[in-house]
């Protein structure tokens, strides 16, 4: 069978449930610090205390959410390799007509998979420090904001510190900011790191067993909804190893003698570099034989990858509306928060109605209360 990111795709689930239930963790436990005496005249003093506490806390969930990512990590890698390898196995089987045992082998080379492990779980652990630092300064720049107005009687310290928090929320706790300057929240970059590790843990044992029995040639799916990325290797043919190029002549897969002219368009490796496989990409690949081997054609769905594209935006928002519910200060803001994620899960549900987007309900949470 064809191998694809997909075959992993569930395996980040268990690291990303981690991760959206140490931001509400946190931003439960800010919002509970700050709620301690709100009517006393010395609340800004008390939050020097609250905060150092917070400190201490944010440093505990931090140490078990590494500890918890190195074993989902591990599993969801091994488990992707493993499915990678039954997924050639299970291709193999067909085109050469022996039994699938026959084919599975060995287990993808350990020290291969363990690389993508250590680097997994690295890139999303690597955050921590920024979390702590985000985490804390939001909590300080709250206090900060909170005291001259209430001072100045511009607002209730309740409603002013509701406020503060929302904002805070809204935007989520920052673990990475990339090179466009984009700010990743905990759950959305770890989910990349992990669905990068994973799909490339599947893909490369597959290819590994592809290699074995000395198949180079393989040939990329036509996907629904494709990004512009991977849109240009859709029914490419690729080298697994790069030993050949360009047009060259191969024999028939089924008829003898007969000679077959095709087209490689570079290396797996070169399309991966070049945007293919990304993190979320539902495309996959299997053994090319020539002459039987029918590439897709029209291919491109652009108003697919916008549909997709806009679902992704009002997932943003749902979580964004379950991160104020998180730190309503009392039933009134919760109420409002509970609205909010009502209308958001209303937008999806349009959405999904009227385009050919499919609703994914993991994506929209925050951790589980």
């Amino acid at each position: 069978m064809p191998v694809s990111p997909t075959l992993a795709e569930n395996l980040t689930q268990a690291t990303v449930d981690a991760y959206l239930e140490a931001e509400r963790s946190l931003l439960v436990r800010i919002a509970r610090a700050l709620a301690r005496g709100l009517s006393s005249p010395a609340w800004a003093e008390q939050q020097l205390l609250q905060l150092q506490s917070y400190r201490r806390h944010a440093q505990q969930v931090l140490a078990e959410l590494a500890r918890t990512a190195q074993r989902t990590v591990n599993d969801a890698v091994q488990t992707a390799a493993n499915r990678g390898t039954a997924a050639a196995a299970a291709e193999l089987a067909t085109v050469l007509g022996r039994p699938v045992d026959d084919l599975l082998g060995a287990l993808p080379g350990q020290q291969a998979v363990q690389l993508l492990v250590a680097e997994a779980v690295t890139k999303v652990t690597s955050t921590h420090a920024q979390i702590l630092r985000a985490s804390v300064d939001g909590y300080r720049q709250i206090v900060a904001e909170v005291t001259p107005r209430v001072l100045l009687g511009a607002d209730t310290r309740r409603d002013a510190t509701q406020e503060a928090l929302d904002r805070f929320a809204a935007k989520g706790i920052t673990g990475f900011t990339d090179v466009r300057g984009r700010h990743w929240d905990l759950a959305s970059y770890a989910e990349m790191a992990v669905r990068s590790a994973t799909a490339n843990a599947a893909v490369e044992a597959h290819s590994e067993r592809l290699e074995t029995v000395g198949i180079d040639l393989v040939i990329v799916s036509d996907a629904p909804q494709e990004c512009i990325k991977c849109r240009p290797w859709e029914g490419k043919v690729l080298s697994l190893t790069g030993a050949v190029a360009g047009a060259i002549d191969r024999e028939h897969a089924t008829v003898d003698g007969r000679v077959v002219r095709v087209h490689v368009a570079g290396t797996l490796a070169e399309a991966k570099a070049a945007g293919l496989y990304h993190p979320g990409c539902r495309h996959s690949h299997s053994a090319y034989l020539p002459g039987v081997t029918r590439p897709p054609t029209a291919t491109a769905d652009p108003q697919g990858d916008r549909d997709r594209q806009r679902l992704r935006l009002l997932e943003r928002r749902v979580r964004a509306a379950k991160r104020l519910e998180a730190v309503a200060l009392d039933e009134q803001a919760a109420k409002a928060a509970r609205a909010k994620v009502r209308s958001a899960q209303a937008a999806i549900r349009q959405h999904v109605a009227t385009s050919s987007a499919k609703r994914q309900p993991a994506r929209e949470q925050i951790g589980a209360r």
